[in-house]
């Protein structure tokens, strides 16, 4: 004779079921925004990202270079509110070090002018008629984490410094190290990146051969998702599980 489970055991079998199917989803990376709002949407679109199975992690450099910094700041959030998750890049950094003491009536001309150097002009623009906006846009900012470790992967923003624990890495370093990392790091543990657009990439001795710098690049435990999208090139989103990968 087989007993038939009660409401309770319904209730549970019904939540493992749920449960194991959200652990069967994908884990997209997307890199750099920079501003890119339409782009943005066209490969969330074509990726079908589904918030309650697929796990986000979005890597930073929201703002700068690109016209809709404001507009994709609010999809960020939006994003975040659904589940995903959303580092902090060197570009939040710059701006907010910018406009930290805007309320005073004091802007560090040479913040400023670092901030603008980077793509930091246009992204004021796009707050010119929404300024009451910028409050609550710096505020999420200062709570982005640097880093996240999600099945083994590493995803930060820029890299890290090779030979040195996640947690005793300067803050800094997360946000913008650059050669150290690029030339320095062979692993163990797979790190993935923005930061450094793939086609910078072949300023560097052991890249020359990168053929295609619109395409996302994987080479010593080193994922390089950052194809240029403020500079003319895609925005890319990777499920770094399967490896398949989506443009816009």
């Amino acid at each position: 004779m087989v007993s038939k489970p009660n409401k309770m055991e319904k209730d549970s079998l019904l939540l493992t079921e749920f449960v194991s199917g959200l652990h069967q989803g994908r884990l997209l990376v997307m890199g750099d925004v920079h501003g890119q709002y339409e782009k943005m949407l066209n490969v969330l679109t074509l990726c079908e990202y589904r918030p309650a199975v697929d796990r986000l992690i979005l890597l930073g450099d929201y703002v700068d270079r690109g016209p809709d910094s404001r507009r994709v700041v609010w999809e960020v959030m939006r994003l975040v509110e659904l589940g995903a998750i959303a580092l902090y890049g060197n570009h939040e950094d710059l701006m907010r070090q910018a406009l930290r003491n805007r309320k005073n009536g004091y802007l560090n001309p040479v913040e400023l002018e670092q901030w603008f150097a980077n793509g930091g002009e246009i992204t004021l623009d796009s707050y010119r008629t929404h300024a009451s906006e910028l409050d609550a846009h710096l505020a999420f900012f200062a709570d982005l984490p640097r880093w996240t470790e999600v099945e083994g992967y590493l995803c930060v923003h820029a890299g890290i410094r090779p030979g040195r624990k996640i947690e005793k890495q300067l803050p800094r370093d997360l946000i913008w190290i650059r050669e150290e990392y690029i030339e320095g790091y062979r692993g163990p543990q797979d790190v993935v990146t923005g930061h450094t657009p793939v086609q910078y990439l072949r300023r560097f001795a052991s890249f020359e051969d990168v053929e295609d710098s619109t395409k996302p690049l994987i080479r010593e435990h080193k994922y390089f998702l950052d194809t240029g999208a403020a500079w003319h090139g895609p925005l890319t989103v990777m499920d770094l599980l399967s490896g398949e990968y989506w443009q816009a």
